[in-house]
Order: C-alpha cells, then sequence, then structure tokens
C-alpha cells in the first residue's frame, strides 16, 4: 500500500441527510491493498471545514502508521505471520514451522527492519542454510511467505527472495533414503527371522510389513485400532500428531491423507495372529498404559533388526519411499500413486518420482542396448 494518501479524488462533497439537512462526505484514496484499490470513507460532518479537519487528521495518522510499518522488524512482521498461519495448519506442522522461524531465521535477521534486507544478504543466508542444514530449502520457503505477508500487509514494498535461489546438494548412494527391491526383500527376510509367537516380535514384524507394503506415513499407522482393520485393508481416518502437550490422536495430514490401504494376504495373516495375542487392546500398536505406542519405538526396532546385519538402515520415513519407489517399479501410474501415499498435490508425488528416478539413470544406456538386443 502506498505510504502517502494521494492527493487525486479528496474533494469534500455535500449531501442531504434524512432530515433534510446538509452534511458533508469524503472518500479518499489511499493505495492498493491484496492487488486492490483501497478508499477511507467518512461521512456526517455538519460543515465542510469540520470535513477538511478530519480529512487532515486521517492523511497524518495514516502517513504515521505506514512509517512505523517501514520500521518494524523482521521479527515482528513474522510473529504476526506466525498468528495468520495458526489458523491454516495443525498444531504439530505449527510447532515445526515456529521453531524454524526462532531457531533459523530470528537469529539471523530478526533485529533487522524487514524492509532494509537485501537480495544478497539473502542469498548469502541461504547458501549458508543449504550447506549446514537438510531443511535449508524449507528455511527459504518461509522466508518467502513471510515477505509475501509483509508486502500484502504494507510493511515493504520488495520481496528479495523472489531473486534467491537454492544450492542443490549432490547426493551419493549413502544419501539414498530408501531400500530397492532387493534390499526390501532381504530386510523382509530379517523379519521372517523372528518370533512370530512373541507378541512383540510379531508386532515388529506387522509394523515394519505394514509401512513396507502400503505407504502408511509412521503417524497414521501408529493410530491404526483394530476396528480401522477390515476386509484386508487398513482405514486411514486419523494419525499421531505432536502438540504442545506431547503425542495425542489429531486428524490425518490432509484431507487426501484418509484413505483405504489394501494389505496382501501374509501381512493379514500375522495381523490376525497379533490380534489373538493382543486379545483386549484397542489399538493395533498399543502401549502399556492402553495409548498408542510412542512414535520413538519404530526407530529404536529397526536398528535392533539390524544389528550385526549387512543391510544400512533407513528413516522410518524412508520406507514411505521405498513403497512408492516399488509402486513405480511395479507400473503404477503416478495418479495411482498419489492416491495410495494420500497425496493432496500430484506434485509432492512427482518430486519423490524425480528423486527416485535419478538414481536409476546410469544405467538407462546399458538397459536400452540389451532391450534391442544390438
Amino acid at each position: 500500500m502506498s505510504g502517502k494518501i494521494l492527493q487525486k479524488n479528496m474533494e469534500i462533497k455535500s449531501y442531504k441527510k434524512k432530515n433534510g439537512t446538509t452534511a458533508y462526505k469524503f472518500r479518499v484514496y489511499v493505495g492498493r491493498e491484496n492487488g486492490k484499490d483501497k478508499y477511507i470513507k467518512r461521512q456526517g460532518f455538519p460543515t465542510k471545514a469540520k470535513a477538511r479537519a478530519a480529512l487532515l487528521q486521517l492523511q497524518n495518522e495514516y502517513e504515521n502508521a505506514e512509517e512505523n510499518k517501514k520500521q518494524a522488524t523482521l521479527s515482528e512482521v513474522a510473529e504476526l505471520w506466525l498468528k495468520e498461519y495458526a489458523d491454516t495448519v495443525q498444531e504439530s506442522t505449527y510447532i515445526k514451522t515456529e521453531r524454524n522461524i526462532y531457531n533459523h531465521i530470528m537469529p539471523a535477521f530478526g533485529s533487522r527492519q524487514i524492509a532494509s534486507i537485501t537480495a544478497l544478504e539473502a542469498q548469502e543466508q541461504v547458501n549458508a542454510w543449504s550447506k549446514k542444514l537438510v531443511h535449508g530449502r524449507k528455511l527459504k520457503g518461509l522466508l518467502n511467505n513471510i515477505y509475501k505477508f509483509a508486502i500484502r500487509h504494507g510493511y515493504t514494498a520488495t520481496n528479495p527472495i523472489n531473486s534467491v535461489t537454492t544450492l542443490i546438494k549432490r547426493t551419493s548412494a549413502k544419501d539414498v533414503d530408501f531400500y530397492d527391491k532387493d534390499e526390501l526383500k532381504e530386510f523382509l527376510g530379517f523379519l521372517e527371522e523372528l518370533d512370530k509367537n512373541d507378541i512383540e516380535d510379531l508386532r515388529k514384524i506387522v509394523l515394519f510389513r505394514i509401512l513396507s507394503l502400503t505407504g502408511a506415513r509412521k503417524g497414521e499407522m501408529l493410530a491404526f485400532m483394530w476396528s480401522d482393520y477390515q476386509n484386508a485393508t487398513l482405514d486411514v481416518n486419523k494419525a499421531i500428531t505432536r502438540g504442545y502437550a506431547g503425542e495425542e490422536i489429531g486428524n490425518p495430514k490432509t484431507a487426501n491423507s484418509k484413505r483405504l490401504l489394501s494389505l496382501d494376504k501374509k501381512t493379514c495373516d500375522y495381523l490376525d495372529k497379533l490380534h489373538g495375542l493382543a486379545a483386549g487392546t484397542t489399538y493395533i500398536f498399543q502401549s502399556e498404559n492402553d495409548k498408542p505406542m510412542s512414535s520413538s519405538l519404530p526407530r529404536k526396532w529397526l536398528l535392533q533388526i539390524l544389528r550385526d546385519k549387512p543391510l544400512r538402515p533407513i528413516t522410518i520415513h524412508g520406507f514411505r519411499h521405498t513403497h512408492a519407489s516399488l509402486c513405480f517399479e511395479a507400473g503404477m501410474t503416478l495418479k495411482q500413486v498419489q492416491h495410495r501415499l494420500g497425496h493432496s498435490d500430484l506434485k509432492t508425488t512427482m518430486n519423490i518420482y524425480t528423486h527416485i528416478t535419478k538414481q536409476a539413470k546410469d544405467d538407462i544406456g546399458e538397459k536400452f542396448a540389451n532391450f534391442i538386443d544390438f
């Protein structure tokens, strides 16, 4: 929005009130807000002089307010953006975003006037984040959202993040956070070595088969109740989220996350056996206090299973990418994988697809030569 009330369209006009007396009014253009012209209207003044005095006072107040906005620090604007953002996301997502802003963005730029930060300074900071942090690209996105908010509300006229690029970190084989088909078969083989008559071992088998063979998110899986398991499917309708009060059951990540996951017969057989051993429980993965088990336990179980084994561990979320990669390898379409994984946006599925297929590009020439046999 303009920092000054513009002089055009400042005419004071008279009009007749219902009781027949004459009064005065004005409408003044104050710039653009959210892409639209903004006007301020006042009426009901008994004399033209009082209308002019009110107009001059309004202009003075408005210009002082706009000048104060330009002095606002990035920290002050970020706080306002967070208040608006809180109403659009789940508490767990808000907490992660708030943490990133307080831990990284505020220390870098918090005390600076938001209108004073240059594109060069922003680029240097994004470079530093990208080299040091895995989620450097995400911090750039947060900073960009704060600046869009700032422009929308008149705290600055320009967005220095528009010209900032993100360093692309080269990935190596050890950075690949999913199993290929042979690695997954090897891992599933390790599960078969566990004691299927021991309830904890059986839970491990069921948990990692669901992760590997459905692509469910960890939070979705830990929230599964026995009532969600029917007719060889699991109904994803809730998830474990982390709020200020700790872990609790909430809604899935997005509306598209609600879906039915079909299961293979072997996983169903293991689930049926676990249900028999865990009679009376509410959750498939239930803790001793009758609540869903801690979200930190799957990682501990994975490291226990792979102890002294030749297979590298991946993250728990990596099993979701493993499932996605095998879905693509099996010939499923992007739309089918999007539904299977519960993505609200096909772009998210495409990003996973691109990440996965990068690992298989090097042998395309050899595969093509073998295919045509020449």
